[in-house]
């Protein structure tokens, strides 16, 4: 009873302060014009995105070429000008109480100057007004690498490696970290995946139909998780906001070493304040060659989509999306080690060793933003994951992993006020997790968890300070042993100075809290996969 009130008084408090008129920390506030052109051609584009980054305010473009903003608070602004098919161009301005500024732009068909990152805040900025190191691929790119995973995309990243039982099974190491401590997302929210638990699982991420792929390394507990501590990967679809009209893309791609073929399509239609999308990949590979041979069991296949619709108004805004992804792999060699023990294993460890993965994804988005009160914005998104995969043996069913996950997640912004910015939220999952066959090395559990975070930022001249705290609480339920709970504090700070004009230098501190997974709780057994007998530890 004593939880309930809390809560009750918390939801009480959040909705008085969004309720505050703005008035009451009124200032004058400015205006921000300008046009957008196609660098060499003079010719003005329509339906390019603006947007004010710090604010999450966005303007579309008319037939002239022409955008506006009206009250503008003053302040620092990064400006961001995005249409498909150019590199994003950004410009960073100042605005100051009653001004009136332009602010034009040249796209144009080159690399872009710099990326624009998610994950490292939780709001989108440049890579280099981050705190935090971080990598960001753009879709070009992403085609351009032409890999079924996300670890043999992200291998050759700074700090990034690979762990892999073959091309299907790849998935990032992060500064040396692995497993649990490495986490991946997909638009900031836990995807229901196992590839944490085991060499030969891989994760169900469709790299052709993404917008971005964004690697955060180093602690990123605060607005993620306590087992965010080596690094988090964030797979951003897009379809955040609404346009006119009809944008779409296709990618195919081929490879002569493992035989890859695959391609890649979508679309989305915009009117009015509406939005509707869809997309759909398909790729295949054969075994590897290599000069000392073909790498048997080495190949993959992959199908996945995407669809979904969404309202995005001036000041509020939803969505709702169904994904799909099925994929099928082989796992190189495993078939000698899971006969290797055996009298003839030679024999018996003939049958290739496949995992067999599906996984269906509903997500609901939505809030309000741009209130002009101290609560400023709000997002929430739920999100309900149904995972499975068999691990076969030839034709027969080894193990079969369930793992079905609900997600909640809400975060407030607070508005920017002078110095000042910041957000604050909450984060909760309930899982259900249960395996079945020879690798059922734990029982079913129930896991359950829930976490409140804080993220404020001070932002001097030429100085900017960050800091920020989590509480995390999480508990696992065993059938037929005793449950257990961890409570935890995660907590960081960081300072940037800027020296000179695309120069900085960066400083962080960070005290990171992980709850043990449930594989070292409960596991007990030969663990193939891994190469391991696990012995977990449910004391």
């Amino acid at each position: 009873m004593r939880g309930r009130k809390y809560i009750t008084n918390f939801i009480v408090w959040v909705f008085f302060l969004a309720s505050i008129p703005a008035t009451a920390f009124s200032q004058s506030n400015g205006s921000l014009r300008g046009t957008v052109i196609l660098e060499d051609k003079n010719t003005a584009l329509h339906d390019v995105v603006i947007t004010i980054v710090q604010l999450k305010r966005s303007a579309q473009t008319d037939e002239t070429g022409a955008y506006e903003f009206q009250g503008v608070p003053p302040g620092n602004y990064t400006v961001l000008a995005h249409l498909e098919g150019f590199p994003d161009i950004v410009q960073n301005i100042q605005i100051n109480s009653g001004d009136a500024l332009t602010l034009d732009f040249q796209l144009r068909f080159s690399g872009p100057r710099e990326q624009i990152t998610v994950t490292a805040s939780g709001d989108e900025q440049t890579t280099f007004e981050a705190f935090q190191s971080v990598t960001s691929l753009d879709s070009t790119k992403l085609a351009e690498m032409s890999h079924p995973s996300i670890g043999e995309v992200l291998e050759k990243e700074p700090g990034v490696g690979k762990r892999s039982f073959g091309p299907g099974t790849t998935r990032p190491i992060i500064r040396g970290f692995d497993g649990d401590r490495v986490l991946v997302l997909q638009d900031s929210v836990r995807i229901g995946s196992l590839g944490s638990q085991s060499g030969d699982h891989g994760e169900p991420i469709d790299v052709l139909s993404l917008e971005r792929l964004e690697v955060l390394k180093g602690p990123a507990t605060l607005l993620y998780g306590s087992n965010a501590i080596g690094g988090v990967v964030n797979a951003i679809t897009g379809h955040d906001y609404a346009h006119r009209g009809v944008r779409g893309y296709f990618t195919a791609l081929g490879g002569t070493t493992n035989n890859q073929g695959g391609v890649s399509g979508g679309i989305e239609y915009g009117v009015g304040s509406w939005l509707f999308w869809g997309n759909g990949t398909g790729q295949r590979t054969s075994d590897y060659n290599t000069p000392i041979g073909e790498i048997q069991n080495s190949k993959t296949r992959v199908g996945s989509g995407l669809g979904g619709f969404g309202w995005y108004g001036d000041k509020s805004f939803f969505s709702f999306s169904y994904g799909y992804d099925d994929r099928r792999y082989g796992v190189p060699f495993a078939a000698m080690f899971e006969g290797g023990e055996e009298e003839g294993g030679e024999e018996e460890g003939e049958e290739f060793i496949e995992l067999d993965m599906r996984r269906h994804d509903f997500r609901f988005n939505g809030g309000f933003r741009d209130t002009g009160n101290i609560i400023d914005a709000f997002r929430l998104t739920l999100s309900y994951s149904d995972y499975q995969h068999k691990e076969l043996e030839g034709d027969q069913v080894g193990t079969t992993f369930d793992n079905k996950l609900l997600v909640y997640r809400g975060v407030f912004d607070q508005r920017r006020t002078g110095i000042f910015s910041g957000k604050f939220g909450f984060e909760g999952q309930f899982r259900d997790y249960e395996t079945v066959g020879a690798e059922a090395l734990a029982p079913p559990v129930d896991h359950k968890s829930f976490s409140v975070f804080t993220l404020q930022e001070i932002a001097y001249k030429p100085a900017s300070f960050q800091f920020g705290g989590r509480v995390e609480y999480n508990k696992y339920d065993p059938t037929g042993l005793n449950e257990r709970s961890f409570t935890g504090f995660s907590g960081g700070a960081g300072v940037r100075f800027n020296l000179w004009e695309g120069g900085a230098f960066v400083a962080n501190y960070s005290h990171s809290y992980r709850a043990p997974a449930l594989e070292e709780l409960y596991n007990f057994g030969p663990h193939i996969g891994n190469l391991t007998f696990e012995v977990g530890n449910p004391d």
